[in-house]
């Protein structure tokens, strides 16, 4: 079988898009918040094909231009708008020939579109005063080959005004124009039918399969038998009863000619060529009942209206004789759907469009735009290409699934589990907390409705860690959070394995952690320590109450070279209330105040004759299980919720700075 596939896509300086690499499958799924260009990336292909507006140039490229008219040195090969796009393909039909640079069955072809402002034209962009006169020094250059052309720079020159009909998959909603030879992308914005409400949807959805239906049965001379016995029937049997309606419409001849009037035919033979099907719901034990599709839930309706464009679409290929390679992009198929028929629809539609596509012979990709997590996680199950859009200050940027993180993979199975399992949100979120445990998850939440209840209004996402962060770094840094803040406890011990601190930090021996997170943060990620004292730190913290570091985490997609501090670290800091380093979140929260202890002390969640002890021993609050609840952690933090909410509760300072950090 003929294969033609993208398989990949580079765009540079197109709308928000500063630079992104993609790899494409057949099946590809690409997710993202609403309105940060992922439908751009198919509006590329048609960009790029016809006449470049300057609406298509990325803002921070036309700024930098403007800037630069009076010192055109600083302008480099990279300040361009550019389209890459690469084929597969094996079996080409001689239709297809102009993908080929050497004879064989299968390669890789590249077709390359710049538009730069060539050095000849730097003494016009002097006299540049306004940003619309950019656009008549952009010149656009058309290059084709294979990857060894490319590499030997040996491809060949289009004519800037060549049609790329050929080259660029183009949209078309109806495939009579369509020539061979060309490559086709067919779009479905799923919510488009839904619009009108229930009443639209019936008949949207039954005129899809109006084609198909004529299609089958005009091949078949029994069907066409039946249908001619039963207009004569019609004629004979049913026409004589349509006498008044006849007689009515003598009236309205024109011109009035009694002997030939009009009337009223009803016809079988022009079902044939328009046939009329209705889809509904039927039921066994109610003969002559039925439910129709516009009874059904919106999110169904919606998903057999796409079912039935694809259709309709096979359909009109096969009756006009097309085999062009066809990419389906379907924008936004969770549209009214649950997500149990989110996951439904992944797990079905790529097995719907490859059984239809094999029977015709016809090459195809799948192209879902998608901002349900649902979706992502379907994705990432079924084995679909996801691709992952992240904009940070307006710079888009996609980045493939498999291209997350280290080579080998290994931050990326185990973000993977948090994803199926926990909370795909985080593909989303703009900025990111990452916490030891589900205790403190529960915690954290009502936390921040109670002190900074702004972050509820922006697209924040939860991740569990343990005391692993480095785990997870890479991934994490590649998905380009505005901000991460890491929440870990301090996990101390002295060396006599006591938790007793003096409070003058007078110690023979220093205070350590094994807490993983703490090492790998104040130290450099590739050292790993056993130990690492904590004496400086806690000294520092008896001014301000908490212990922190700020730091940036690299990756290779940020769109910017400047070094920004966008993770935090927060653990707990000196007590000097009490006189004590709370070594975990409990401890530190019953004793942040005397408040505090009162609070817990009243629900019943802390060992009263152990609290009372604080001001001589408050350090055995420490042993947590032990010593400070009378219930378990689990218990603590859902009681937790409740005394979080009153006035009087008091958050501890190194909770309060992080989450101050986050809306800053």
């Amino acid at each position: 079988m003929t294969k033609i596939e993208i398989t990949d896509i580079k765009l540079q300086n197109f709308r928000s898009i500063k630079s992104s690499h993609i790899s494409l499958k057949q099946d590809n799924i690409l997710v993202g918040k609403n309105n940060i260009g992922k439908t751009s990336i198919i509006e590329a292909f048609d960009a790029f094909n016809s006449k470049i507006s300057l609406s298509d140039f990325n803002i921070d490229l036309l700024i930098k231009l403007m800037e630069c008219r009076n010192d055109v040195s600083n302008i480099s090969a990279d300040d361009s708008l550019g389209l890459t796009v690469k084929y597969e393909w094996e079996d080409l039909p001689i239709d297809y020939w102009h993908f080929l640079s050497d004879i064989q069955n299968s390669g890789e072809t590249i077709l390359n579109i710049n538009f730069s402002i060539p050095k000849e034209n730097y003494e016009l962009l002097k006299k540049v005063s306004h940003v619309k006169e950019l656009l008549d020094l952009f010149v656009k250059k058309v290059t084709i080959g294979s990857a060894k052309d490319f590499m030997n720079k040996t491809e060949s020159i289009l004519p800037s005004n060549y049609s790329l009909n050929k080259y660029l998959p183009h949209m078309q909603s109806n495939f009579s124009n369509v020539k061979k030879g060309e490559v086709i992308m067919f779009p479905i914005m799923a919510f488009r039918f839904v619009d009108r409400g229930k009443s639209g949807n019936q008949g949207a959805t039954e005129s899809q399969f109006s084609e198909k239906v004529s299609a089958m049965i005009t091949k078949d001379e029994q069907v066409e038998a039946l249908f001619d016995d039963l207009q004569g029937q019609i004629d004979t049997k049913v026409t004589p009863k349509m006498t008044t309606l006849q007689s009515d419409l003598k009236h309205f001849a024109y011109p009035s000619n009694p002997e030939n009037p009009l009337k009223a035919i009803l016809t079988i033979d022009e079902w044939f060529d328009n046939p009329k099907v209705r889809i509904s719901q039927t039921f066994p034990k109610l003969s002559g009942f039925e439910l129709p599709l516009n009874s059904q839930g919106l999110g169904y309706q919606n998903i057999y209206n796409i079912i039935a464009r694809i259709s309709a679409s096979f359909t009109q290929m096969e009756n006009l004789g097309l085999q062009n390679p066809i990419l389906f992009v379907i924008e936004e198929p969770e549209a009214f759907t649950h997500p149990q028929l989110q996951h439904i629809f992944i797990q079905q539609i790529s097995n719907f469009v490859q059984d239809q596509s094999q029977k015709l012979n016809i090459p195809y990709q799948l192209f879902i735009i998608s901002h349900s997590p649902e979706m992502a996680v379907s994705a990432i199950e079924l084995n679909f290409e996801l691709i992952i859009g992240r904009q940070i200050n307006n710079a888009t940027s996609f980045i493939n699934w498999n291209s997350l993180g280290d080579e080998e993979g290994i931050g990326r199975k185990k973000f993977k589990k948090l994803l199926l399992n926990y909370n795909a949100e985080m593909l989303f979120a703009d900025k990111l907390i990452a916490y030891e445990g589900n205790a403190e998850k529960i915690i954290f939440s009502a936390i921040i409705r109670q002190n900074s209840p702004e972050l509820l209004s922006e697209k924040i996402a939860f991740i569990p860690v343990g005391t692993s962060f480095r785990t997870y770094e890479s991934v994490i840094s590649d998905l380009n959070y505005e901000k991460v803040l890491l929440i870990t406890d301090i996990d101390y011990k002295v060396t006599d394995q006591s938790w007793d601190i003096n409070p003058k930090l007078q110690l023979s021996e220093p205070i350590i952690t094994t807490n993983a997170n703490l090492k790998y943060l104040f130290n450099s990620p590739e050292e790993t320590l056993t130990t690492l004292d904590l004496t400086d730190l806690i000294q520092d913290s008896k001014t301000i109450g908490y212990i922190f570091k700020l730091r940036s985490l690299p990756t290779k997609y940020r769109q910017t070279t400047v070094e920004e501090e966008n993770f935090m670290i927060v653990t707990q800091g000196w007590n000097k209330t009490y006189n004590f380093l709370p070594r975990t979140l409990e401890s530190a929260m019953v004793t942040n105040t005397s408040e505090n202890i009162s609070l817990y002390e009243n629900k019943g969640l802390v060992k009263s004759e152990e609290i009372n002890k604080i001001n001589s021993q408050a350090f055995e609050l420490n042993d947590v299980e032990n010593k400070l609840l009378k219930k378990g952690k689990a218990d603590f933090a859902l009681e937790s919720l409740e005394i979080i909410s009153t006035p009087d509760f008091s958050t501890p300072a190194y909770l309060l700075n992080g989450l101050k950090w986050l809306v800053d």
